[in-house]
């Protein structure tokens, strides 16, 4: 499993500043909040088509199902 801080990233739940870290194991990756437990999946998809050339992506996350 790869973990990876991002920086200046507040939590949507208890928007904590800088206490997210994106998690990846094979085709997988989510978002959790070290600070709360809060966490979202990435969709396989996007609902906005990328713009030619955009150099820029839009990274939009869901909430993972309560354990």
């Amino acid at each position: 499993m790869k973990r990876r801080f991002i920086a200046g990233a507040k939590c949507p739940k208890c928007e904590a500043m800088d206490r997210v870290v994106m998690l990846t194991t094979g085709d997988a990756e989510w978002i959790e909040c070290v600070e709360c437990d809060y966490s979202e999946n990435r969709p396989t998809y996007l609902d906005i088509p990328p713009e030619p050339a955009d150099e820029i992506g839009v990274v939009q996350f869901k909430p993972r199902p309560q354990k």
